[in-house]
Formats: C-alpha cells, structure tokens, sequence
C-alpha cells in the first residue's frame, strides 16, 4: 500500500482517537471531585470549600429516629443507621487530642460519665478525658476490631483472643466469656437487656451477665456487626455469601443468598427495607420480614464498613476501588443520587472502608484511605477535607455540637472542631 493509499487510514484514525479521548475526559470529569479534594496536602492541614448550599436532594424527616448523646456503639443505634444529633464542624481545626502509638480502626465511643473509650490494634482499651489525658489503659491480649458497646456503666467489646468480654467504666474487666474464633465484629443491644455479637461462624446472644441464650451458626466467617429491629429482630450477614434475619428467640426467618461475600454491616430503614453492601460491587434492599431482595444497585467496589440511612430515608456506602468513592441512593428505589470521588490507586482493596456519619442538618462525614477526614453536603457536594498521617479506616464520630473524632492508622485520636 503506497503513502498516498495509507493518509485517509491515518487520518481516520487521528480523528477516532481524538473522540475517544474527549469521551474518556468526559467520564472522567463527570465522577471526579472538585479540584480542592485532589490537592496533596501536609499533615495536620485542611482545605475548606466556598460556602454552598447544603440543601438536601429530598427533605429531612423530622420524625426520622435518632439516637440522642454521644455515640455509644457502632453507627450510634442497633439498626446501624449513623444518625449524629449534633451538628458537625463547618471550617475545621485538627488536633491530636492523644497519640495511643497504634494503629485505631474501631469508632470511639463515650461513657455516661464522659469518659472517651477508644481502641487500638495492640489490644489495648484506652479511657480519655477530653483533654486527651489517659484515665485508664486495660490490655486485652489481641487485636481489637470491634467498637466498643457502651450500655449504661459497662462496656461490651469482641477480641482477637477469642473473647468477648464485660468492663466497668475505670477499664477493670468484669467477665470474659470464651468464643469459637475471633469475636472481631461489634456488639449492638436488644431491646430485652440482651446483645448480639459474633465470633468467627457464630451469631451469639448472650444476656449482660455473659449467659449465651442462643446461638446461629453461618456457614463461613461473620465479618459484620448485626444489626437489630425494634421487635428484637436481628440481621447478620456473612462470608457464606448470605443475609440472615432472625427472630428474638433465635430461629432463623430467612438466609438469603446474594452470590458474593457480605462482610458489610446491615442497616435498618424505616419502612420495613434492610440494606447491605456486598464484596461483589452493589447494595442490596431486603424485605426485613421475608428476605426477599427489593432492589439492588451495582457501585463498582467492594462495600464493606457499614452503611448510613438519612433522615432523607437515603442510603450511603462507602465503596473501595479502583474507583474509590461514597455512592447516596434512594432508599426505597435504589436510583443512585449522587457520588463523591477520593483520590485512588486503581487498586481493589484501596478506598473507602465506612459510610458517612450524618449530623442534625444532614451533613455527611467520612474518613479515607488517602490519610483524610472528608465532609459533603447532603447532596455530596465536598465541604472540607483535613489530613492525618494514616488511613481512617475507622467510622468517624460526632461527640457534641461542632466536635468531630476520628482515629488514624498513625495511632493518634484526632479531633476536629470549628475554627
């Protein structure tokens, strides 16, 4: 074929690759944060946006349920919504309230007397003042995975020791009850003075004094912190690639199969709809009475730190890679809302671990594996972005008005507040 024969070839070609890059860039643009998000920046420093509208996509339920006072357990209630009654911090100022000088990947949680639990992967329980001053440090042997389960004056945390034991609010240990495996997912309260939590296949129930009343048995690991119905029903789901729902007496309602791994923690919405995030890349809405799936929205990463219901009756998951990023979809129909991208790696396992905590006007705040604490509006517009020297893999809580916690893979508690 001579030069002359060739030109329109090559010129067809010029044409196609110049389209196709544009189309890239479009996508690209239409996922990606706003330029202030990708900024790197030193640790200890943050970046604000230009004050925006925080209005949400659907109006904020003044009925919707939440928990009041400091968070005390996982996601702040036994349904895992994540609900804050606080307002969070607008233009951010970071501290280090303390350096525990270990890695932090459970939430903290806040005694009756005002005393900051917090754990660390060395097994060691630490209580906190707000000043950060220690108050109490108990070894527990192994590695803690679990948030801590504040129920009046006790504390109720799951091991790697293949414990799950008692404390009293000065760290002193009251009982240890043995489990089959790792009791690494957290512990949520029933409404009859009972808790749930799991340990390697199992599901136990056991009565504040540590007496098992039952157990369930799944067919693999348990990774997630059940969730629990206002009538004593409990949610679980699990490796075996299945969503349980069981009755207050332990017989099992339905084991629902989703074909791919469920490590995520169950949420509870108001209108009879259990949410989960599966190993396979989607949320899934279950009927909570007969297991059946209602929807399900495909998001491109694995979710597995839980997810957040809104008083808008949404739900939000934080999604890993190899696009890492936090998804909002409609509660009752699964349509997605809107999405928030962090910076990535392209890798699977990189991302974000956890859902959002929402506070009292709707604002969302998340840690990230870039070493960054994230706040967005309601409607996923970025509000601020402040820098650790680690992954915050661990949920990030709101302890009162304008007071924001969040543990870091370096081993130091931040706290964040107003300016």
């Amino acid at each position: 074929m001579t030069k002359l024969n060739r030109q329109p070839i090559v010129v067809a070609s010029v044409v196609a690759l110049v389209f196709l890059s544009l189309a890239v860039l479009k996508h690209r643009a239409a996922t990606r944060p706003i330029p202030q998000a990708r900024q790197a920046l030193p640790v200890g420093s943050w970046i604000v946006a230009p004050a925006i509208s925080s209005t949400p996509n659907r109006p904020l339920d003044p009925k919707a349920l939440v928990v009041a006072g400091p968070p005390t357990m996982f996601h702040l209630d036994p349904a895992h919504r994540n609900r804050s009654p606080f307002v969070g911090p607008a233009s951010p100022s970071l501290s280090v309230l303390a350096d525990l000088h270990a890695p932090i990947q459970t939430a903290p949680a806040v005694l009756p007397n005002g005393t900051i639990v917090v754990e660390t992967l060395d097994g060691h329980l630490f209580g906190l003042r707000e000043d950060g001053t220690v108050v109490f440090k108990t070894p527990l042997e192994d590695r803690l995975y679990a948030s801590p389960l504040v129920w009046k004056d006790r504390l109720f945390i799951g091991t790697d020791d293949d414990r799950f034991v008692s404390l009293s609010s000065t760290g002193n240990v009251l009982w240890s009850l043995a489990t089959d495996g790792d009791a690494d997912t957290s512990a949520s309260p029933t409404p009859d003075h009972g808790l749930v939590f799991a340990a390697n296949e199992t599901l136990f129930f056991a009565r504040m004094d540590g007496t098992v009343v039952w157990r369930v048995r799944a067919k693999r690991k348990i990774y997630s912190s059940p969730a629990v119905d206002s009538d004593g029903s409990v949610y679980v789901g699990a490796q075996d690639q299945r969503v349980y729902g069981i009755r207050r007496t332990g017989v099992v309602r339905f084991a629902t199969r989703l074909e791919q791994q469920v490590d995520c923690a169950p949420s509870i919405g108001e209108y009879g709809l259990l949410y989960v995030g599966t190993d396979g890349g989607a949320v899934v809405a279950l009927d909570t009475q007969t297991g059946q799936v209602r929807w399900k929205t495909t998001v491109q990463g694995h979710v597995r730190g839980g997810l957040t219901v809104t008083r808008s009756h949404d739900v939000v998951a934080g999604v890993y890679g190899p696009s890492p990023r936090v998804v909002a979809m409609r509660g009752d129909t699964g349509e997605q809302l809107w999405s928030f991208s962090i910076p990535g790696t392209g890798a699977k396992e990189y991302g974000i671990h956890g859902s959002p905590v929402e506070d009292a006007q709707g604002n969302l705040y998340f840690g990230a594996q870039d070493d960054a604490v994230y706040s967005l509006t309601a409607r996923g517009a970025f509000r601020w972005k402040a820098m650790t020297a680690g992954d915050v893999d661990a949920p990030v809580v709101i302890v009162s008005d304008g007071v924001l916690l969040a543990g870091s893979d370096d081993g130091k508690l931040y706290r964040i507040t107003e300016q």
